[in-house]
């Protein structure tokens, strides 16, 4: 059995160092992501793995955006052609994980693991396209599991803007709107990459407010904006507000102040407060997650808010919630023609 195991390494290895033939496309979950390690290694560093993968948000459960699922170590050879993989070798022991570490890192970058210097390294499209492979190795697993917690940001990242890269390519795969986008730049002089799929719902210049979205499960997104610098938008309790007025266009939804989240990050090319939380409406048993970012545009010297919102009771609709963050990422105030060159054309 450990023969045979070794040998679909080897082989697994020289696909790796191939740059020739037919590259299959990843398969499985975008949002899973399997661990391997043997159990002696999994009780030292489980914790630090399973706490970098805790980022997520209320549907109104917890729901995180990436699910962490603990696979031994024999079984990796069968799991290869998925996402996204994390191997977790004790370079102490000469099994598989040791084989797996040398197979896949180049020779100075494994005996940097050999002496501790160096415990994570991230693989783009090992055996895939699509796939994120981390390799962590080391002797010292106390300082592997504390270099896993310094390093959980950056841990994170490698697999959140993988997810974004193979999420967009999908989102768009259809084709896309190229002609609602021109409408939308000629109308109010911003625009966005619109999927296939999506209608506009309404649109007022006097309030100066634009809904689009799609079918169930439904998926709303919405751009607001006015002249100015809007300062109370850039707050807190601003931002409530300016979304319970966005509420009262999404036919009388509400926020429920319970589950808020605010904080700035970066929208784009711009620093947003973003906040996110549950909306409902107090006429029926509906609600579900929303996010809302809020910036200044100093090029058009507006505000502006991005309302994302999404109905889908009874399933775990992270995937579905990060592909309209993904859309409204595409925002932008820059009209150029590039910007429709670059994209392809879906219904005229």
């Amino acid at each position: 059995m450990f023969r045979k195991i070794s040998g679909c390494i080897i082989v697994l290895t020289c696909l790796t160092m191939s740059m020739c033939g037919y590259r299959q496309k990843g398969i499985g979950a975008s949002d899973t992501i399997y661990v391997f390690s043997d159990e002696e290694t999994r009780q030292i560093v489980g914790s630090a793995i399973d706490t970098t993968f805790s980022f997520g948000y209320r549907s109104p459960e917890f729901i995180k955006f990436f699910k962490t699922v603990w696979k031994p170590l024999d079984s990796f050879p069968e799991v290869t052609r998925f996402k996204n993989l994390i191997v977790i070798a004790d370079l102490n022991k000469t099994g598989l994980g040791m084989k797996i570490a040398k197979g896949i890192l180049p020779p100075e970058k494994y005996h940097l693991a050999e002496q501790d210097s160096i415990f994570i390294y991230a693989i783009d499209d090992v055996w895939v396209d699509g796939q994120m492979v981390v390799v962590i190795a080391g002797k010292d697993l106390k300082r592997m599991n504390q270099n896993i917690l310094e390093q959980k940001g950056w841990l994170y990242e490698k697999f959140n803007q993988k997810f974004e890269q193979t999420e967009k390519a999908d989102i768009y795969s259809k084709g896309e709107q190229k002609k609602m986008s021109r409408t939308l730049c000629e109308k109010y002089q911003w625009t966005l990459r619109i999927q296939h799929d999506y209608v506009i719902i309404r649109e007022s210049n006097l309030r100066k407010f634009v809904w689009i979205g799609r079918g169930y499960p439904y998926r709303w997104l919405s751009v607001s904006w006015e002249n100015g610098i809007k300062t109370e938008w850039l707050t807190a309790n601003g931002l409530f507000e300016k979304r319970q007025q966005i509420g009262k266009y999404y036919q009388d939804t509400e926020t429920d102040k319970r589950f808020l989240g605010t904080y700035f990050t970066q929208f784009g090319e711009w620093n947003a407060l973003r906040m996110s939380g549950l909306w409902y409406r107090t006429k029926e048993a509906k609600g579900g997650p929303f996010v809302t970012y809020a910036f200044y545009d100093s090029k058009t010297d507006r505000t502006f808010v991005i309302d994302i919102v999404l109905f889908d009771p009874g399933a775990n609709s992270s995937i579905l919630l990060r592909q309209v963050e993904i859309i409204a990422e595409t925002f932008t105030t820059k009209m150029t023609d590039t910007y429709y060159d670059d994209v392809s054309e879906y219904g005229k």
